[in-house]
């Protein structure tokens, strides 16, 4: 799949991506999906061999589903059954449980993740129009008003690229975030973490862990195909050398065995951070990733945020590539993926806090307050994931209209996902039906049946397609207009709280408008207003 030097005939691409992470890689396949020229560089030979990434969740799976890889993720991602925090003082405080599935998909599962990126370069030969340069360093970038010139060094021989975007995933040290000016906001942890993957273990852990001991905070988590991953703090004075000697790991691993036994994968001394940039995207260049945000591990979010970068971004670029959009909606990836990961970095940050404490007078006002809550109402909302922010946004490309009565499905929020029945008597899950697309999904009632003509055909030139969702208790026949689908386990009439409901959802996923059947061509033109017209 990579292309050497003397191979580069590829024909203009629409966008050039820095960087062949799974942020990247992700986002070429996405682009692909959608019939983008995709040139993809990266400065390594391969793939890196080491586990980084640890795991993902239930957003993080459906995105990779609509990228077109929902069974080969499934059969190689193990789930997480729970997170637990354990005191020295009173054992187990706290326990979330991650079993179970959340629109289809597991709530949390462990990845290795250069099986991961294996998988993602593979989905790459799906397209001719999307190529990988490997071995090729991004130097810098023109922009002017028409288009980017992009310098790079391919095996040794410098080369000058012209596209219409650039986009960089080059992580935390981004080149192209640099030549931007672009600054990163926030704080680094003063104190740093000594991590150790493992594999050849005697008893295999399904559950994270995080020890909370003021004397040395530990991590640790499940990882696939029997690995698993310590995350231990340093003291002040203990050196990145001192800790990484085998004599040290020996003396830290002592509790779980001998790791002459094992089999030590990476060993690494890393000083967690917690910055977003202060632009994620403006013009013609767009920052994913760990180039837009860094995020501390605690609370699992960091690659599942640089995923979410991804189908927020690609599927817009295409509609302006596609010419079934304008430039206008990209200023919304800033918009919205920046509070949005903001907010999972505080997240993150908290449960540092709640992890980290040195001070055993509050680590234990800690366990006792955890304890306490566990027979309060928050009871769900810390144990049951629900502390994890939405994968939603308070402005952004969608129409904020009132809310229908009785309907659980929020504007700028993601759509649900549940079983469907094709006519033909198939089973499938509904996002299976949605392509790269915008769709009106209508609930009882076919879009098409209260589209005017003009409406109709405003919604063609944004390339917007229709679906009909039946309720199991009346899969009939709509005029001469057949359902796509049928609610089988009436998730979907729970989610639009009654019949001829209607939403406009973007590629994403995301709700873009909740209308009745009486403001539907309305609703129609007022998007029209914000997504294709030029002059408003």
């Amino acid at each position: 799949m990579e292309r050497s030097v003397e191979n580069k005939n590829l024909n203009t691409p629409n966008v050039v991506i820095v960087g062949a992470g799974p942020v990247g890689v992700l986002t070429a396949n996405l682009l692909g999906l959608q019939g983008i020229p995709v040139l993809l560089i990266d400065q390594n030979p391969r793939i890196l061999e080491i586990p980084r990434a640890i795991s993902l969740d239930q957003d993080a799976l459906r995105v990779l589903q609509a990228a077109g890889f929902g069974e080969e993720i499934a059969a190689s991602m193990p789930s997480i059954s729970g997170i637990e925090l354990i005191s020295p003082f009173g054992g187990r405080f706290a326990k979330v449980n991650s079993l179970g599935s959340l629109d289809c998909h597991p709530r949390l599962v462990s990845i290795y993740q250069p099986e991961l990126e294996r998988i993602l370069r593979n989905g790459l030969k799906r397209f001719s129009h999307v190529r990988l340069w490997s071995e090729c360093t991004y130097i810098s970038h023109i922009e002017s008003e028409s288009n980017i010139l992009v310098n790079v060094k391919c095996q040794g021989v410098a080369c000058k690229i012209t596209t219409g975007f650039l986009l960089g995933c080059d992580g935390a040290r981004s080149t192209v975030r640099e030549n931007q000016g672009w600054s990163m906001l926030g704080s680094s942890y003063k104190e740093d973490w000594l991590i150790l993957d493992i594999t050849k273990l005697p008893n295999l852990l399904n559950k994270v862990e995080f020890i909370c001991d003021p004397k040395r905070p530990v991590a640790h988590v499940p990882g696939p195909n029997g690995s698993e991953r310590w995350e231990f703090l340093l003291h002040e004075g203990e050196t990145k050398e001192e800790m990484e000697k085998p004599d040290k790991v020996r003396e830290l691993m002592k509790p779980w065995g001998d790791v002459s036994q094992m089999e030590v994968e990476r060993i690494a001394v890393y000083r967690f951070q917690a910055k977003t940039v202060d632009w994620m995207g403006k013009g013609k260049i767009f920052l994913l990733g760990d180039a837009a945000h860094l995020t501390p591990p605690f609370a699992g979010q960091g690659l599942v945020s640089g995923i979410r970068d991804s189908i927020n971004l690609s599927w817009k670029l295409s509609a302006v590539i596609n010419k079934t959009a304008a430039s206008k909606i990209l200023s919304s990836y800033h918009t919205e993926r920046r509070p949005h990961a903001k907010k999972t970095i505080r997240l993150a940050v908290l449960l540092g806090s709640i992890i980290m404490t040195r001070s055993k007078i509050k680590a234990i006002i800690r366990d006792t307050i955890f304890k306490l809550l566990y027979y309060t109402p928050l009871k769900q909302f810390i144990f049951d994931l629900r502390i994890r922010p939405e994968n939603s946004f308070k402005h952004g490309l969608f129409i904020k209209n009132k809310k229908l009565t009785k309907t659980n499905i929020k504007v700028g929020s993601i759509f649900p996902q549940a079983p469907v029945k094709l006519p033909n008597g198939t089973f499938i899950l509904s996002d299976d039906l949605f392509g790269q697309s915008l769709y009106i999904i209508g609930y009882g009632t076919h879009p098409l049946s209260v589209l005017d003509e003009y409406t109709k055909s405003l919604w063609e030139q944004m390339g917007g397609k229709t679906l009909f969702f039946s309720n199991q208790q009346s899969f009939y026949q709509h005029g001469s207009y057949l359902p796509s689908a049928e609610d089988i386990t009436s998730a979907f009439f729970s989610a639009f709280g009654g019949l001829d409901r209607f939403v406009i959802l973007r590629p994403d996923r995301i709700v873009a408008a909740v209308f009745s059947k009486e403001n539907t061509n309305q609703t129609i033109l007022e998007f029209y207003k914000i997504y294709l017209e030029t002059n408003v």
